[in-house]
């Protein structure tokens, strides 16, 4: 039932319709109602009460508790698909048929507080998926004709201005036009610091603006924002089931059947040993509380959707438990190289310098010639002289020769910035040996009509963490392999500074998928990739990670895995935690199994109770089995 109540927008402060949904507490109250009249019943019994009332009032505490399990096992009964919800109805009705309705009523009342449990969790890996939903604020402010209007963000078109407020969440994905602020963006990319924005950088939906006034022209629609996509794809994942989960449910499907067998068998064992048939039907209904499946099977999705919706508040997007599995199992890791273990940004590494030319004099030479390029080679070379404080020279005649280098005139000299091609084909004198002595990198020769002035060797930037992931895999056990487009001596270089185990250089993109293909005979392989030009083997990977997924809807789309931030630290925390996850699954598939043997077998020797086996074999256990699995929840 809905009830309408005025409110103020949260973000201009006008009036607001708004609705609110009363509690659901009908299940709860039924709970209350069926366990107050197992108390009376009890009472009842203790003061030696006509024992029709006594019936009548555990029937009706078994009868409320079972309005949510009995119709279910006749269902099951009537598609010959025996599930735990037969096994408590025909345990309840079969305790109250031989003379013991305290026992039939407790063994409906605890098995519905079992379910409440099991509810209780679902309800905690549904709030973990809501609060993602909460990020994106009920309303946000836009500018109309130079005035504030709030709204909806359904209703905001591409192109809109936002207005955002110190303190406020950014409603949609867009462009600072006006303003500068750093932003929170740990609810989407798991980043802890605040992140300085100004005109032109990107925010998202959901992330918080903490300090300047900022306008933002809407690039995404609600409905396709980095956050909605989240949403999607955790909600999703809860679907995508691992092996294991299958696994278990396949072996449901054909245990209860067996379980009601045995219970028969064990009852018919008791006739023979003696016993009497209310005191045999007893021990096999005893035995058919015991052997109720729902604390291992609804442990295992329990732990994968915990351990999902907690790697997402965590900026890490895995789409489904089957991946979990697998990269708990991993044993090679291959990285892309530009993009993924370094920036992509060239630097200047060194400078090899020949006929008695000074640094100084190689750098100005060659960034004067490239201020006027476009290519990154050029940038470096300006940045370095920038680092340095190395003054340049205006250039004139400047003339860029595709796949050789650039040509420039300063003063009454014509020089040449370029790679080894261009020096050749101007017919430009050089040491071979002297420039093999350089060092490895990419090479970059300055020369002038008539001799070789020096070389500069680049090199690609280490992203950050690099080296402490590659080790930290190598801790855990786990193959690393670089794979990248680069010439052998740049890839070597890369791959003994950081530590891979082995690398593969100059491979084109159907060669990086052959390569993982190989690579997967050794063990589950996961591709580490930037989710665009590492696409194929991403795809052909066990598990394909795209890294800085925040950026790029199509890494999202094309990874098992997206990491939200440029963060290579977390494929070490992402492969623990998965095995954590495994662990966990294992800790309470054992506890599950072990304690329903040890019970199982106290009930048919007659040692267990019903109130025993419901209290301990069913709902404690399912009590113990969720909170283990719920962990993998937290946030780290």
């Amino acid at each position: 039932m809905l009830e309408v109540a005025e409110d103020t927008c949260t973000t201009c402060g006008s009036p607001q319709v708004v609705t609110k949904r009363k509690p659901k507490n009908y299940k709860y109250g039924v709970a209350t109602f069926s366990a107050g009249m197992l108390g009376i019943g009890l009472i009842l019994e203790l003061l030696v009460v006509d024992l029709i009332w006594i019936y009548a009032v555990f029937l009706a505490s078994m009868l409320s508790a079972g309005q949510f399990v009995i119709p279910k096992g006749l269902r099951g009964l009537a598609r010959l698909r025996l599930d735990q919800h037969f096994l408590m109805t025909s345990a309840s009705f079969g305790a109250m048929i031989i003379g013991a309705p305290a026992e039939g009523a407790a063994v409906m009342f605890l098995f519905y507080i079992s379910i409440l449990l099991e509810e209780k969790a679902e309800d905690k890996v549904r709030e973990e998926i809501q609060a993602l939903v909460e990020l994106e604020p009920p309303s946000v402010t836009i500018k109309v004709n130079g005035t504030e209007i709030c709204t909806s963000p359904e209703d905001v078109r591409k192109g809109t201005i936002l207005i955002v407020r110190p303190g406020n969440q950014i409603g949609l994905d867009g462009i600072i036009n006006r303003g500068a602020t750093s932003v929170n963006q740990s609810s989407i990319t798991g980043e802890s610091l605040p992140i300085p924005k100004s005109v032109g950088d990107q925010v998202y939906a959901g992330t918080i603006n903490q300090e300047g006034y900022i306008e933002v022209e809407v690039t995404e629609e609600s409905n396709t924002t980095v956050l909605s996509k989240i949403i999607e794809l955790v909600d999703e994942s809860r679907r995508n089931r691992a092996p294991t989960e299958k696994a278990i449910s396949r072996f449901s499907v054909i245990y209860t059947p067996i379980v009601v067998f045995f219970a028969i068998f064990v009852a018919m064992i008791a006739i023979l040993q003696g016993l009497s048939i209310t005191a045999a039907t007893y021990r096999g209904l005893t035995l058919l509380v015991i052997s109720c499946p729902c604390a291992f099977a609804v442990s295992i999705p329990v732990s994968m959707v915990s351990a999902i919706a907690g790697s997402a508040r965590n900026g890490i997007l895995v789409k489904g438990a089957i991946f979990v599995e697998q990269m708990s199992k991993t044993g090679v890791v291959a990285f892309d190289k530009t993009g993924t273990l370094t920036e992509g940004v060239l630097s200047v590494k060194d400078v090899c310098l020949h006929n008695d030319y000074s640094r100084d004099q190689v750098l100005s030479t060659a960034a004067s010639i490239e201020t006027m390029s476009e290519h990154p080679i050029g940038r470096a070379l300006i940045e370095a002289t920038n680092r340095e404080n190395v003054e340049t020279s205006q250039a004139s005649d400047f003339l860029s020769i595709p796949g050789r280098g650039v040509v420039g005139q300063m003063g009454e000299m014509k020089y040449l910035v370029g790679n080894r091609r261009l020096l050749l084909d101007n017919r430009v004198p050089l040491d071979a040996e002297e420039v093999h002595n350089c060092g490895a990198g990419t090479m970059v020769y300055v020369a002038n009509k008539a001799e070789h002035l020096g070389t500069i060797i680049l090199s690609d930037t280490l992203r950050p963490g690099t080296k402490q992931t590659i080790q930290k895999l190598e801790e855990m056990g786990i193959h690393t392999v670089m794979l990248t487009g680069d010439s052998d001596n740049v890839a070597r270089e890369i791959a003994e500074e950081i530590g891979v185990d082995d690398y593969r250089a100059e491979l084109l993109p159907e060669q990086k998928v052959d390569l993982i293909k190989e690579l997967k005979k050794k063990g589950i392989t996961l591709m580490v990739g930037d989710g665009i030009n590492d696409t194929p083997a991403l795809a052909a990977a066990d598990v394909g990670i795209a890294m800085g997924a925040v950026a790029s809807d199509a890494a999202i789309e094309a990874a098992d895995v997206a990491l939200m931030e440029e963060d290579l630290t977390k494929i070490p925390e992402l492969i623990l935690k998965s095995r954590k996850t495994m662990q966990v699954v294992r800790q309470n598939v054992a506890t599950s199994l072990t304690v329903k043997a040890v019970t199982g077998i106290l009930a048919s020797v007659g040692i267990m109770t019903l109130w025993m086996a419901i209290g301990v074999g069913d709902m404690g256990l399912t009590f113990l089995v969720i909170a283990n699995a719920l962990r993998l929840a937290r946030k780290k």
